[in-house]
């Protein structure tokens, strides 16, 4: 497990106090800036063995100094949870802040509460995201938004994914590596008299550090500006605002592809541009403006590309696919006639009514005769397409649509 990461999601929060507290147990020095305060630990977290604490003591490991930061970060929570929430860089998944006096309760399940609103304290109003690798809670309040804002409360929904968990559903070919920036939300900054669109604009820092500079000098390792849609009704897809303006450190970058004034359409996506030649060493600052009414969030992360072969590989196999009888069924409901289900009526267990039933072997997109034909699982028909044909054809325009439907659905719903 790369701990890396997670200390310096943690360090963020560290006042010069608990900095030096860090590196006196350790034995290092504690000159220098905060930043390079926060780099000497994060220097020794990529070292076997980093320092010793005391002259007549073994090496630290790095474990030994991820559990020391983490140490320390819990005391910070305790003794002043609401100071630490108030911070609006991004909560750590790890993080579980309680209120200052509660009471541990052994028997009550640990909850990790990560919300755009940068508070990560327990409330009644909170909901949890379906991922069985995430189920973080988040306040409803931000994060369920209502299509019109006189509407009042929305309809919480019956299936709920976070915004980390929606942006690494939206494109399989960008595996999520880091997240120097936590999704933020957008603030509207004026709103105009004729009626018009309100202006909405969020600045933020990030920080790379002297392990994100060693990764992105790899190859297929960028840093990626993303932007998300709150209450989007196709949820698993970037969506930037309208006259999106986006600059890094000064430097202005394209994030659409489309004119500003355009909306994106259900079948339309929108990219992550990558700023790795914007961004240096240490702090970086970065601003998005647009001018929309509705509710944004945004972020930045450091991502790897996938190969096509890898994509491949995460496709379910045929013998974890669709069950013979359920496949059965299934055929039996296209074609019109009964069921494979015993009928009494009937007298034969399967009825079928067409005497005709026409199955197209060729790929929707290619034309060709398909090679290794796939369809999604939510999909009752019985179109097909050609696997590798699909996916390459996906790594261009990112949109992971049925051919014959056009329905959204991710990589890991396909199978035979």
């Amino acid at each position: 497990m790369d701990l890396v990461p997670s200390c310096k999601d943690k360090l963020a929060y560290f006042r010069i106090k608990e900095l030096k507290d860090v590196l006196t147990q350790l034995g290092l020095s504690k000159q220098g800036k905060k930043q390079d305060l926060v780099e000497r630990i994060l220097g020794a977290l990529s070292n076997e063995q980093v320092a010793k604490m005391w002259a007549k003591r073994a090496p630290v490991g790095k474990e030994d100094v991820a559990k020391l930061v983490d140490d320390i970060y819990r005391k910070m929570q305790v003794s002043g949870a609401t100071e630490l929430a108030s911070k609006g860089e991004g909560v750590s998944d790890s993080s579980n802040v309680k209120v200052k006096g509660e009471i541990d309760d052994p028997f009550k399940s640990v909850m990790k509460v990560r919300c755009l609103c940068g508070s990560s304290l327990e409330t009644e109003n909170i909901i949890r995201c379906e991922d069985r690798r995430c189920q973080v809670w988040q306040h409803i309040g931000y994060v369920i938004i209502p299509e019109k804002p006189m509407e009042g409360n929305p309809q919480v929904p019956d299936l709920f994914y976070c915004e980390i968990c929606r942006l690494s559903r939206a494109d399989p070919f960008w595996l999520t590596i880091a997240h120097p920036l936590y999704p933020v939300k957008l603030a509207i900054t004026s709103i105009p008299t004729d009626g018009t669109n309100p202006m909405q604009s969020v600045e933020k820092t990030f920080q790379i550090a002297r392990a994100d500079k060693d990764l992105l000098t790899k190859q297929d390792y960028d840093v990626q500006a993303w932007c998300m849609l709150m209450n989007a009704k196709v949820p698993f897809r970037m969506q930037w605002p309208q006259y999106a303006d986006l600059q890094v450190n000064g430097v202005s970058v394209r994030a659409i592809n489309r004119p500003g004034s355009q909306l994106l359409g259900a079948n339309g996506r929108d990219d992550g541009p990558i700023i790795t030649p914007c961004t240096k060493y240490g702090i970086n600052k970065i601003s998005l403006t647009g001018c929309d009414a509705r509710v944004f969030c945004f972020g930045v992360r450091i991502v790897k590309r996938r190969t096509l072969h890898q994509i491949l590989n995460m496709i379910p196999k045929e013998t974890d696919g669709e069950r013979f009888e359920d496949a059965l069924a299934r055929v039996c409901r296209c074609i019109g006639g009964g069921t494979a289900v015993d009928n009494g009526d009937s007298d034969s267990d399967l009825e079928v009514v067409a005497d005709f039933f026409g199955v197209n072997l060729r790929c929707p997109m290619s034309g060709s005769r398909m090679k290794m034909a796939r369809r999604f699982k939510p999909c009752v028909h019985m179109g097909c397409f050609d696997l590798e044909v699909f996916v390459e054809m996906n790594q261009r325009s990112r949109k992971w649509q049925c051919p014959h439907l056009s329905e959204e659905l991710h990589v890991g719903e396909y199978y035979n």
